[in-house]
């Protein structure tokens, strides 16, 4: 029988897989749909995609629900358990992209935008965290910069490379939180998590 930091790995782990599953097979059977013109987000207010695309996001954002809480309830540290806090709202902000599509309006920007400033944030604190402990500094180093990097995306100059759309910048943000994401939901699965 899974314990808890097996369940809480699992679904660390599976929430980016069925994220990108659930994303790549809109995109799939969205034949306009254009990295360099779109946003991801696009493929939720367009007849077929919409309905893969959004409930992708909700199970995505459930997941990263059970996976935030149960690190809020293992971690003992300040630092952790402000990072699984913002994650859990990170985690709300991604069930309600889904919710709430472009078709809403000025809410589904806010939420977007909310998504994407609060998750490098949450993984930046808990690796501020590890590196406190001084353990293992290089793995928490990486995994602050990562952070630092997800959000300097945003600043890139697209437009001078012909990139009108923010699909690209998007991706590659949350490109960047999966991989920490599934990093940790392994070490949780095989309990080489450090707790306190």
């Amino acid at each position: 029988m899974l314990d808890k930091e097996k369940i809480l790995g699992v679904c660390g782990i599976l929430m980016p897989i069925i994220a990108y599953s659930f994303i790549f097979l809109a995109i799939l059977i969205a034949p306009w749909f254009s990295w360099t013109d779109n946003a991801l987000s696009d493929l939720g207010v367009h007849q077929n995609s919409d309905i893969i695309f959004n409930s992708g996001l909700m199970i995505s954002g459930l997941l990263l629900m059970i996976f935030s809480f149960g690190l809020y309830s293992i971690f003992e540290d300040r630092y952790s358990k402000i990072g699984a806090i913002i994650l859990i709202f990170t985690a709300l902000a991604l069930f309600n992209i889904g919710v709430f599509p472009e078709t809403t309006g000025k809410i589904h920007t806010y939420i977007s935008v909310l998504f994407f400033i609060l998750f490098p944030i949450g993984y930046f604190m808990l690796g501020l965290s590890s590196f406190k402990k001084r353990r293992n500094t290089r793995v928490p180093i990486i995994v602050m910069f990562s952070a630092f990097l997800a959000i300097l995306i945003w600043f890139f100059p697209w437009k001078s490379f012909g990139i009108h759309g923010v699909a690209i910048p998007e991706f590659l943000s949350s490109l960047i939180g999966s991989i920490w994401l599934i990093y940790l939901g392994l070490k949780l699965y095989k309990k080489r998590i450090i707790i306190n």
